[in-house]
């Protein structure tokens, strides 16, 4: 499969990204000894505590789902894969995949999460294109909600709202696309001021806030507080595909990885057409979330962290690990 360029008279010369619009949430990147993550013995550990083994078990794989990932493109190629990637529709390039990574590993945790659902991408981010990067995010959605997408990973965001993304997010959000996007970085560990990320904040979204994988799952330092977070993920050390030649895997953290955990499981309850284009908030937040931080719903951590799991089953998981202190976001 060859990936669709889109023809927008592109620019052999870099576009100038201003400090106001879109970008992909910094993360830290961190080499991983991990091998073989797709088998179901070997899932990450944050797979493992969303509760990515029990989806499959009760046979929720996102058969018949398609996922929406705008990002930095998706290196179709790596084998873990297993040919889900089934359509490529690039606004902006330039940019070889092995340096524009973020989205193979974006991607990555979706297929971890749900194998069986097919992966779209929307790239949205590379050193050349006629159409900036905020515009191409809101061509992707349209985009997205034209190919069939069910639910759209949005791990990018600014700082102030832009007018074309909020109409094509209304718009996908009035077809019953579910979109989920990252909290954002600019976090201070303080749950009384406001960080804020745009399209996380606008209240069609599905904002994401990140934690770790330790006992109680922490919040981790960066991640954005503000009464639009709806839901946690995990978001520190994850491990996910490597773009570029030789593929393997890599660990990352930010809001970004949080963010396709739950997009991810989300895609498996979709298997379910039942759960299509209804509330499902309320189906993740009767069902499949463990209230964690402060006692409700706050600011840093909204309803909970989304899982299957029992607190027993997570607690079972957590204590095994032994966290790294010097992995920080920057």
């Amino acid at each position: 499969m060859q990936h669709q360029q889109v023809d927008w008279n592109m620019s052999s010369e870099p576009q100038l990204i201003t400090d106001l619009e879109i970008h992909r949430p910094s993360v830290v990147r961190r080499a991983t000894t991990a091998t073989n993550i797709e088998s179901p013995d070997s899932l990450p550990l944050g797979i493992k505590v969303t509760g990515g083994p029990k989806l499959r078990a009760a046979g929720l794989t996102g058969q018949g789902v398609r996922v929406a990932v705008i990002d930095s493109g998706v290196d179709k190629d790596h084998p873990g894969f297993n040919g889900c990637v089934k359509k490529q529709t690039w606004f902006r390039g330039g940019t070889d995949l092995s340096k524009d990574d973020h989205g193979t590993h974006v991607a990555g945790t979706i297929h971890l999460m749900a194998p069986d659902a097919e992966i779209y991408d929307y790239r949205v981010f590379g050193e050349t294109g006629s159409v900036s990067v905020t515009e191409a995010v809101s061509k992707s959605i349209m985009a997205a909600v034209a190919d069939g997408c069910h639910v759209v990973n949005m791990s990018l965001g600014g700082p102030m709202p832009d007018a074309s993304i909020h109409s094509a997010v209304q718009f996908a959000h009035s077809k019953g696309v579910y979109l989920v996007c990252a909290a954002g970085n600019e976090g201070d560990n303080n749950p009384l001021t406001n960080e804020n990320s745009w399209p996380a904040n606008h209240s069609e979204c599905i904002s994401i806030a990140a934690v770790k994988k330790e006992d109680d799952l922490p919040v981790a330092r960066f991640s954005n507080s503000n009464d639009e977070v709806d839901y946690a993920g995990i978001g520190v050390e994850v491990v996910s595909f490597k773009a570029g030649k030789g593929h393997g895997y890599q660990e990352m953290s930010g809001t970004s990885m949080a963010c396709p955990h739950v997009c991810g499981f989300i895609a498996a309850l979709l298997t379910v057409p039942e759960n299509r284009g209804g509330n499902l908030r309320e189906i993740l937040t009767r069902q499949y979330v463990i209230d964690i931080g402060t006692p409700g719903t706050d600011r840093m951590t909204g309803v909970g962290f989304v899982t299957n799991l029992t607190k027993s089953e997570l607690n079972d998981l957590l204590p095994d690990v032994k966290p790294d202190p010097s992995c920080v976001v920057l």
